[in-house]
């Protein structure tokens, strides 16, 4: 007895090393716990804003500069109920689910599957977790870096920034689908994103990354463990600390910032000036206040498409092609502004500099081809 479920479990683990599996069973919790959270911030979303309101009315009637910034689109107190109900719990589910995969032994063996496919890319297995992570918010991803191998925490990094569609980006994405009726588009909208990050990693990797990172040692069959709930708990709250000390203060000073670019009418200016570029992607020049949100901070892109009634578009969009390649470019051109300043803090300012100008290049690049080759398909 005891011999067959050795060779049973000997037969589970070895199917853990082929990638598809292996990226499956990493990928899918993942997937469902984004899922769920959302699902729970939108249930809750309508109560809390509600009850926020009461006060952003008092606040409206403040001098004009302090209001913009607690309230107005981009103001402190008009953000919180975004960081509340769709960061924090995404943060919290991710933080304890990659306990639970490292303690229980499953990240050793989900790795050293998905490295087979991923060193071609300038990853070892272990950076996929990150990038995954980041799908919570990319803020504690970045973070989360420190303990990649010196060789891949470049392309780590620029994977997350590029690749992992955090909370706030997903919900803005969620919302701009369903109000159009174009759920269907989501699915694609992910797997769009997944394979041209990859295509993104291979151009910008040095051949000396691959080099790096192309051997990982195959983790013993027996290291599969239930790990205890107090370790799960203790390194949760540790993500969650790290999560407030460094991004908070971030956010706070951006919904600042934001809130002072919307009453000086700057954004409306970038906007204009931006306009006559959308044309190149087949798109209404009223999208570009869109593109400039969006790369502000991610639920910008559902704040420049989406009216006050959350119930139809700002914005003229005659086909799916069209939705699809503004809520692309939008998303992608740019990490959001509190992510930029974390990869300036961990990694300094040469490479982030160097890191959005490539992230840029290749977000245009690819949104012209969804436009043009989308349009000329369909």
């Amino acid at each position: 007895m005891i011999h067959h479920f050795s060779k049973l479990a000997h037969g589970l683990i070895a199917l853990l090393h082929i990638p598809p599996v292996s990226f499956v069973c990493l990928f899918l919790p993942a997937s469902i716990a984004v899922i769920q959270a959302n699902a729970l911030a939108d249930f809750l979303y309508d109560s809390i804003h509600t009850f926020l309101n009461q006060f952003l009315v008092q606040i409206d009637t403040l001098p004009a500069p302090l209001a913009a910034v607690l309230g107005g689109n981009y103001g402190i107190l008009a953000m919180l109920p975004f960081l509340l109900l769709y960061a924090l719990p995404t943060i919290l589910i991710f933080a304890a689910l990659i306990s639970f995969y490292k303690h229980s032994g499953l990240i050793s063996h989900l790795s050293y599957g998905l490295h087979k496919f991923l060193k071609y890319f300038g990853l070892s297995g272990q950076d996929l977790v990150r990038v995954i992570m980041g799908y919570g918010c990319n803020v504690p991803a970045v973070v989360a870096t420190r303990s990649c191998s010196s060789a891949s925490r470049c392309n780590c990094v620029s994977a997350i920034a590029h690749g992992s569609i955090c909370s706030y980006q997903l919900s803005s994405s969620l919302a701009i689908f369903a109000v159009t009726g174009l759920t269907i588009l989501a699915p694609i909208y992910v797997c769009l994103v997944g394979i041209n990050t990859l295509i993104y990693l291979k151009l910008i990797r040095p051949k000396s990354y691959q080099d790096a990172v192309s051997q990982i040692e195959a983790p013993k069959p027996d290291v599969l463990t239930v790990p205890k709930l107090k370790t799960i708990v203790t390194e949760t709250n540790h993500t969650l600390k790290e999560f407030l000390i460094m991004a908070l203060p971030i956010f706070v000073g951006i919904c600042i910032v934001s809130g002072l670019l919307q009453y000086f009418g700057i954004l409306s200016i970038i906007s204009q000036l931006l306009s006559p570029l959308m044309a190149l992607f087949n798109l209404p020049s009223e999208a570009a206040l869109s593109v400039v949100l969006g790369s502000v901070r991610k639920d910008g892109i559902a704040i420049g498409l989406l009216n006050a009634d959350l119930n139809s578009l700002k914005v003229l969009i005659e086909t799916p092609v069209q939705l699809l390649t503004i809520v692309y470019l939008a998303g992608v051109l740019l990490p959001c502004i509190v992510t930029l300043f974390t990869v300036i803090k961990e990694m300094q300012l040469r490479f982030a500099l160097r890191m959005i100008t490539q992230q840029a290049c290749f977000a245009v690049l690819c949104s012209l081809v969804i436009a043009w080759v989308g349009a000329f398909i369909f």
